[in-house]
């Protein structure tokens, strides 16, 4: 079974307010600084992220799919990596959690 799969079904079987994970997360030009990209969650999906090197969190909501980068599992918009702190890299691990649909 493929690993992302298997990790996709999880996150759809586990009540939405109790799933928090680490995702390798990317930034991109968004059309809103809270829309995020997603291969596998549906969208309209609302999530809170946290930067947990320096506690800045942020509230986004799943509205196109992506990252098309290998190793990466979400993409969200430059505003918000700037709040966060991404720093030059533009990849950071974040914690995310699933508040909502």
């Amino acid at each position: 079974m493929n690993v992302r799969l298997g990790l996709a079904l999880v996150v759809l079987c586990v009540p939405v307010s109790a799933h928090a994970e680490m995702m390798v997360t990317s930034s991109y030009r968004a059309k809103a600084p809270h829309i995020a990209a997603h291969r596998t969650l549906p969208i309209g999906t609302e999530l809170i992220i946290t930067n947990q090197r320096n506690g800045r969190s942020g509230r986004i909501v799943i509205g196109t799919r992506g990252p098309f980068v290998r190793g990466r599992s979400l993409d969200i918009s430059d505003t918000l990596a700037k709040e966060l702190g991404f720093g030059k890299s533009g990849v950071l691990r974040l914690e995310t959690r699933v508040v909502g649909k």
